[in-house]
């Protein structure tokens, strides 16, 4: 399947799975349009796959719905049991998070030496949108950020901004226990004792504690054991 009929596929996908995180998080259209800053009828075509939705729009409806961004393009994403939400204000980070992925946008295409014109037909769209979307004139489509973003080796996990937009309850959730199996089973077990919170206390104030203050610990140790 090449190109031309993948991205209309992937988008219709997004759409859905769209629509299924907002029909569970109580919200409805027209809210989610006056949250994006477009009209019902543009949110529509974005739910129904005929217009493709954007990294940063994206990012913007999991903290509206309360999901993890990749809920809304990944089918087998885990869905948080009781998704929540608040609005938030969105013009500026819209347009900060546009400008960011431009750059991203651009360095993936040169680090995968292609040039704007191939880019182009690889995407099936004009030279010009893709300088569009390099200037951030322009969102760009998921569909096309994920070819991009595979062509040079990248994750769309890479592409995420969680300090423009604030995580997600259920993102900040994942995360945790994320980096908890991350670790050797042993030190986890230790975190995960309450007793141990005295100790993980110290140990937080002694990796705050400059190089000449450990040292001086280090020494008066020493002296008290010898």
């Amino acid at each position: 399947m090449d190109m031309q009929q993948t991205i209309p596929i992937r988008n219709r996908i997004i759409g859905i799975l769209v629509k299924r995180a907002r029909l569970r998080a109580g919200k409805s259209q027209q809210a989610c349009a006056e949250f994006l800053g477009c009209s019902p009828a543009a949110f529509r075509q974005f739910e129904q796959g005929r217009q493709g939705f954007s990294l940063p729009q994206l990012e913007a409806l999991a903290h509206l719905f309360g999901v993890p961004p990749a809920s809304l393009w990944d089918d087998g994403y885990p869905q948080p049991e009781e998704p929540t939400g608040e609005r938030m204000p969105l013009a500026q980070m819209m347009l900060l998070r546009r400008k960011i992925l431009a750059v991203q946008f651009r360095q993936c295409r040169q680090a995968a030496g292609l040039t704007q014109r191939e880019l182009s037909r690889l995407l099936g769209c004009s030279e010009r949108m893709i300088s569009e979307y390099e200037r951030g004139n322009r969102d760009i489509p998921l569909a096309h950020l994920e070819i991009v973003a595979e062509r040079c080796g990248k994750t769309l996990d890479e592409f995420l901004d969680e300090e423009t937009i604030p995580l997600s309850p259920a993102e900040q959730d994942r995360r945790i226990l994320e980096r908890l199996n991350e670790l050797p089973p042993d030190v986890r077990d230790f975190v995960l004792n309450p007793t141990n919170a005295l100790y993980l206390r110290i140990a937080k104030l002694i990796s705050s504690l400059k190089a000449d203050s450990l040292r001086q610990i280090a020494e008066t140790l020493l002296d008290i054991t010898y």
